[in-house]
């Protein structure tokens, strides 16, 4: 905490004497340094591998000297097989690792920005020349890395590329592939093959000219290491603007281009230095003058400094010699920058050495929901006002405690200033304290149980929302690719006057961009059902499944179809949306039954612990369970379009609007026996 900072608090913030304990905070701040346990592979060259000695080497063990030094921590570091290294991360037994960010990895690992790219090339015997763009490895046999990483790049980056990918556990079995002609080339990140290429292994096999970048190589953490992976991003985002990064990436990651580029730019630098010491020559006597007048500011500012020093030691004896328990928390991560002797008392922790503070977070000594509780308030309030909280001594007992705090911002720099009172004997002598005491700890136990949940539900809300994104992106790419494609070739028809052949392509493209509208406009119809608002009331569930009936049906009025409906029990809901319902799951079983001779639908409804459950049976065509993972999201349909068409979102636009009632739907379906689909519209019971 510099002197600027604290001189500026408190002239702004605090009387003089909370200003003279907050001065004071400098003198206690810990000095201790915090670790990271770093996992790597030992075999990544150039990015991390443990050279001939055992030492570990390359571009990340630079960058994390580097970023340590940034961060103020100690990475300890150790690179095994990635195999190892991975078992290792997802067991927590290593921090943090630097992986390709792919959506598998993203379920058990959060991922900073990426920060560099690993370059892959393309290896091919010698003898045959190198593909000049793409297009030329249409039919090619093509060895590939068995990892997840490069099952998504293929099914993402490279899935216009007609050629067949064969995978391999490493890229010397690739290469080998290559040598004896059972593969046309290999696609492998340099870091692995080029050490393979040209020896024993594959003696004919060479890398081709062009390099690329494929993957996004990143810093991961546990889900639940939140902060270290913005400690980390804040660090590598100080590292990118001072060019300390990009340094470290010129230096181990840069092509033979690269290299010479930079060979041309240090050969002028040489010139540009010759030339600065002519200048500086020049410069000597005007340096002389200014240093007459440095020397007598230099003297003023020592005078002043002696006289901060001097108010600092008497502010410091001030906030140590008082009372009152008083700490200051760094605002972010919850460590305790300075607290004074009362604090030491109250916790029952005595200096180890002098000038050395054994605390380092108040995750000690307060539950981590009573943290999550008094942050949420003090995030809301900008202060806390005697909050009631139970700190546990470092013997293990529990004293009652009022906490006072207030956010102190000056000079871009956060932290939390506290004032503990110790209520634990007050408690025991006055009877009506204590209720008062007990009726807000236990409104702050329920602002705790009200976060975890608010926690929860947006832990759910994001999954969802990624999962999401992530089927329509897919979805939509095929009509978007379907529309290139035929352009291309619709160009192609035009310029060689095949008119016939050109309106074909034309209409398909029209047909693709259909399509696409259709599938907008059903996601447009999933976002009305979450925007708008939900009005429950009383439902003729009868009426409501006989005219959508006759609306269903009246559309195929040649088919004759024996659609029974018991007698069905009134719903509390909204009724627009229930008949979405309806229209979705009648529209389904009438579609699916029409291969069906002898087509039967049947609308019933049932009873259990849970509730009322209504039901839509068909004996149509089915589908495999198996293959039922991805049901409910959009654009997911167990049947091709030429078998039974439609969009895919009627079964996703149900599930939303029964979630929005707080109810339940399921499945069930055989392969050529039929469907069941049940569903509820009430929350459970509570239990």
């Amino acid at each position: 905490m510099s002197l600027p900072y604290l001189v500026a608090l408190a002239g702004r913030r605090l009387p003089l004497l909370a200003a003279a304990i907050i001065l004071a905070v400098a003198s206690f701040a810990s000095s201790g340094q915090a670790t990271i346990r770093y996992g790597g592979d030992s075999a990544f060259a150039p990015f991390e591998y443990l050279d001939e000695s055992g030492r570990a080497r390359g571009f990340q063990i630079d960058l994390l000297d580097e970023l340590g030094r940034e961060i103020g921590v100690a990475f300890v570091v150790s690179l095994k097989p990635w195999a190892e290294t991975e078992a290792d991360f997802r067991a927590g037994r290593v921090d943090a690792v630097a992986m390709v960010d792919t959506e598998r990895r993203q379920a058990w690992a959060r991922f900073a920005k990426s920060h560099a790219t690993p370059a892959f090339a393309l290896y091919r015997l010698a003898s045959r020349p190198e593909p000049q763009g793409w297009h030329e490895l249409a039919g090619w046999r093509i060895a590939v890395p068995d990892s997840e990483p490069m099952r998504e790049t293929i099914a993402m980056e490279l899935v216009q590329l007609k050629a067949v990918f064969d995978v391999y556990a490493g890229a010397d079995l690739a290469l080998a592939a290559v040598q004896r002609g059972e593969a046309d080339a290999a696609l492998f990140p340099r870091a692995y093959a080029d050490r393979h290429a040209g020896t024993a292994v594959a003696p004919d096999v060479v890398a081709g000219t062009f390099v690329l970048w494929l993957q996004s190589y990143a810093f991961a953490f546990a889900p639940d290491n939140a902060d270290l992976r913005e400690r980390v991003q804040r660090g590598l985002d100080a590292l990118e603007r001072s060019g300390r990064l990009e340094a470290l990436r010129v230096r181990w990651l840069s092509s033979h281009r690269d290299r010479a580029v930079r060979e041309r730019l240090l050969h002028d630098v040489a010139n540009r230095e010759q030339w600065a010491w002519t200048i500086g020559g020049a410069s000597l006597a005007a340096l002389a003058g200014l240093g007459t007048i440095a020397w007598i500011r230099g003297r003023r500012y020592l005078a002043e400094r002696n006289r901060r020093r001097a108010a600092e030691a008497k502010l410091d004896r001030a906030f140590g010699s008082n009372p009152a328990p008083m700490l200051v928390v760094e605002r972010d991560t919850g460590a305790i920058l300075d607290a004074n002797a009362a604090v030491l008392r109250l916790l029952g922790v005595q200096r180890r050495v002098s000038g050395e503070e054994p605390l380092r977070t108040l995750a000690e000594h307060v539950d981590a929901g009573s943290l999550a509780a008094l942050a949420q308030a003090l995030e809301r309030a900008g202060a806390l006002d005697a909050i009631p909280v139970r700190v546990r001594r470092i013997d293990g007992t529990l004293r009652d405690c009022l906490v006072n705090a207030e956010v102190l911002s000056v000079g871009g720099d956060d932290a939390v200033f506290c004032v503990v009172r110790d209520v634990t004997e007050d408690l025991a002598r006055d009877a009506t304290l204590r209720d008062a005491y007990q009726e807000a700890h236990s409104a702050l136990a329920s602002a705790q149980r009200s976060l975890a949940d608010a926690r929860e539900g947006k832990t759910r809300a994001e999954e969802s929302l990624q999962e999401f994104t992530r089927s329509v992106s897919h979805d939509l790419r095929a009509p978007i690719n379907a529309v290139i494609g035929f352009s291309g070739l619709l160009r192609q028809r035009l310029r060689a006057g095949r008119v016939d052949e050109a309106i074909g392509y034309s209409e398909r493209i029209e047909l693709a961009a259909q399509r696409m509208n259709e599938m907008i406009g059903a996601l447009a119809g999933l976002a009305r059902v979450s925007r708008d608002p939900l009005i429950r009331q009383p439902v003729d569930m009868n009426r409501l499944v006989h005219e959508t009936w006759a609306y269903v049906s009246g559309a195929r009025p040649d088919r004759p179809i024996d659609c029974r409906v018991d007698r069905l029990p009134v719903a509390h809901g909204d009724p627009e949306q229930i008949s979405r319902i309806w229209q979705n799951l009648l529209d389904n079983a009438l579609k699916y039954t029409g291969r069906t001779s002898d087509a039967r639908i049947g609308v019933d409804s049932f009873s259990d612990a849970r509730g009322t459950w209504y039901r839509v049976t068909d004996n149509g065509a089915g589908f495999d369970m198996a293959n039922a993972q991805s049901l409910f999201l959009p654009f997911r349909r167990m049947h091709r379009d030429a078998e039974f068409p439609g969009t895919g979102v009627g079964l996703s636009l149900v599930k939303r609007i029964v979630d929005r009632h707080g109810g339940e739907i399921r499945i069930r379906s055989t392969p050529d026996v039929g469907t069941i689909v049940e569903f509820t519209l009430d929350p459970p019971p509570a239990t």
